[in-house]
């Protein structure tokens, strides 16, 4: 069984930790064949306290993946969702384990099933998700829960994040940008 727990500030540097010094941050690494790591201080810019502290929900909001096997809790990965940066009703969905020995058991799609229904109980209408091409697991993921390929959607984004936003984070624009509209959970 998997549930979600509000990351908190002190949960930062652990999902700093799986992101980019994990086996799991390896895979991606090879998705998107970047040879930048971040420093925890980028990572900070990026994941700022509002993620870890409620502070604007409507911003942003951080979560741990909590695996429960019989009375046994054990964190195994980290999901969000940003809205800052789009138009009101829209939100975007990041995920990552925090080891490889969690992928392909369907953890990551219980994760975004719970974080999109708690999405659309809120204001928000779409959701959009962007992995590597190349990460055909993530893909064929985020399809089964709902996700469809689309193309890019400039009008989602609040003009000054546009540039900033558009080519999303694979090189070389090898990214695939996905959408989730309430009325599809329907």
């Amino acid at each position: 069984m998997i549930n979600l727990k509000p990351a908190d500030l002190e949960d930062r540097k652990k999902a700093y930790q799986w992101l980019y010094f994990s086996d799991f941050s390896s895979f991606l690494k090879e998705m998107d064949s970047s040879d930048s790591i971040s420093t925890m201080q980028e990572f900070e810019e990026d994941y700022e306290d509002f993620f870890f502290d409620d502070s604007y929900p409507e911003k942003g909001r951080a979560y741990l993946i909590i695996r429960e096997e019989g009375s046994v809790l054990e964190e195994i990965g980290f999901i969000s969702y940003t809205a800052f940066h789009l138009i009101r009703g829209i939100a975007e969905i990041d995920i990552w384990l925090k080891s490889l020995e969690y992928t392909v058991r369907g953890y990551g799609r219980e994760a975004i099933k719970l974080l999109t229904q708690k999405l659309f109980q809120e204001e928000f209408k779409t959701l959009i998700i962007r992995p590597c091409l190349k990460n055909v697991r993530a893909v064929n993921s985020y399809k089964k829960t709902g996700f469809k390929e689309t193309s890019f959607k400039p009008e989602y984004y609040k003009r000054e994040y546009i540039h900033e936003f558009a080519a999303g984070d694979c090189k070389d624009g090898e990214d695939m940008f996905m959408e989730l509209k309430n009325s599809d959970t329907s």
